[in-house]
């Protein structure tokens, strides 16, 4: 089992996307879209500069992911491996369970299910490349097109938090986790349960 997004075999196909690591040369490309206001509204990083967007995407690479659609990157996410909580005794076997996503999508391109299907694959890149068991994705609770997505692509609501983050506008706003396990994502577990190679390559 691959633990790391360098193993991706490249592209991941999707119906109508071509998922690959990202690698620096992206920023530029992704740079046009990513700083229009209606995408930095939800971003956790507000990039004023070219230069300062190239060094936020630099320090991100080990976690990026790109979709790109006839060529041309449409989508970025991450896919983040992490540690499970657990009891100090269990530390060594808690490692690298758990994983969280995130992505945005050119507003050029919305509204045609390509956040959704770029989510799911980033879904099945945690369970079926990093093997994580669990995977979270959150949002600020007035994001209700990233909330559509997780819904879509079968995450589960955990937790309404009230007034727990803090949005660059100067207002307290609520924030929402998902989660979901590898055994309750239907194509990762059947193709744990068949034996079934890694459909990198091939379409969802």
């Amino acid at each position: 089992m691959s633990r790391s997004l360098t193993d991706l075999e490249s592209p991941f196909r999707t119906a109508r996307l071509e998922l690959r690591p990202g690698r620096s040369e992206d920023a530029a490309a992704v740079w046009p879209w990513h700083r229009l206001p209606e995408v930095q509204e939800w971003t956790t990083t507000l990039s004023a500069t070219a230069e300062a967007h190239q060094q936020w995407w630099d320090r991100g690479l080990d976690s990026c992911v790109v979709g790109r659609l006839d060529g041309r990157i449409v989508a970025v996410g991450k896919v983040e491996l992490q540690d499970a909580w657990s009891q100090a005794d269990m530390v060594e076997q808690a490692k690298g369970q758990q994983a969280e996503i995130g992505w945005a999508l050119d507003p050029a391109v919305q509204g045609r299910g390509l956040g959704t299907e770029f989510a799911a694959a980033l879904l099945r890149i945690a369970f079926e490349t990093l093997g994580a068991r669990r995977v979270e994705a959150a949002c600020f609770a007035e994001n209700l097109a990233s909330r559509r997505v997780m819904e879509k692509i079968g995450m589960r609501l955990e937790g309404v938090f009230r007034e727990e983050s803090l949005h660059r506008s100067g207002r307290w706003l609520d924030g929402m986790s998902y989660a979901l396990l590898a055994n309750e994502h239907p194509v990762s577990e059947a193709r744990r349960g068949t034996g079934a190679p890694h459909p990198h390559g091939t379409d969802t």
